[in-house]
């Protein structure tokens, strides 16, 4: 979680203002929108920052907004250039929320420092190691150092060796079916070779050839059952196929 410790409000001309505001900092009147724009940019933010799911408003000790963040990016200057200041966008959290509920009104949960961002392992951006060994680790990673291979060897070594797994697995994702598509070899010119097809697509793989009017030159069909066991399935469809079936 990003800490970021604010002033007292303070106006300013928006022409001086990378982002246009005419006040920065805090204040008790503020409405949590008020404060969301006046505080959520301009910000020197390292590299770690983007790796952060919330960032956490804070003034004279206590927790006085808290945001999720949905991007980080720069500040574009008056120029149009890139600024070395970033802005955070975000959704601002309410009561019912574990971070808001456990931050905002409470006291900051680091200790004060000069440089007025900081950064706090906060227990809702955590969640636990996939391999199962019990593990918290940062939110958005899902194994801890070195651990994914740990979980791969594990479950290779339920099955046998590797290449008992590999026939498995094999066996248990099927024919891959939804790669049924057939591209007929042609020249660059989408004359037929009459060489036969040598993998199985997706239908909308990148291995067919189109002319610059974006027409494709192989034309497509369905594999015949016998294509479907005899021709292997292009890699790049098996992961887009792996893809969609992950829901990702």
């Amino acid at each position: 979680m990003i800490v970021i410790n604010l002033g007292p409000e303070q106006r300013i001309d928006p022409a001086d203002d990378d982002l246009g505001r005419d006040r920065i900092g805090y204040s008790s009147t503020m409405s949590p929108l008020a404060l969301y724009d006046a505080s959520h940019g301009a910000w020197h933010l390292g590299e770690r920052a983007h790796k952060e799911r919330f960032a956490l408003m804070v003034f004279e000790g206590g927790g006085v907004l808290a945001v999720k963040i949905a991007r980080i990016e720069p500040v574009s200057t008056a120029t149009g250039a890139k600024a070395s200041r970033s802005v955070i966008h975000g959704e601002i959290l309410a009561a019912g929320h574990p971070v808001y509920d456990a931050h905002v009104g409470k006291p900051s949960p680091i200790p004060p420092q000069r440089n007025p961002i900081g950064y706090y392992d906060a227990a809702a951006e955590q969640s636990s190691c996939l391999c199962g060994c019990g593990e918290t680790i940062p939110a958005g990673k899902d194994f801890a150092q070195g651990h994914d291979q740990t979980a791969v060897r594990d479950r290779v070594s339920q099955v046998g060796t590797v290449r008992d797994f590999i026939a498995w697995f094999d066996r248990a994702r099927g024919a891959w079916p939804d790669i049924n598509v057939i591209y007929e070899p042609v020249t660059l010119d989408g004359a037929p070779t009459g060489a036969p097809a040598r993998m199985r697509h997706r239908l909308g793989c990148d291995h067919f050839w189109s002319d610059q009017s974006g027409r494709i030159l192989n034309t497509p069909r369905a594999a015949t059952p016998r294509e479907m066991d005899a021709l292997r399935p292009c890699k790049d469809c098996m992961y887009t196929s792996a893809k969609i079936a992950r829901g990702r």
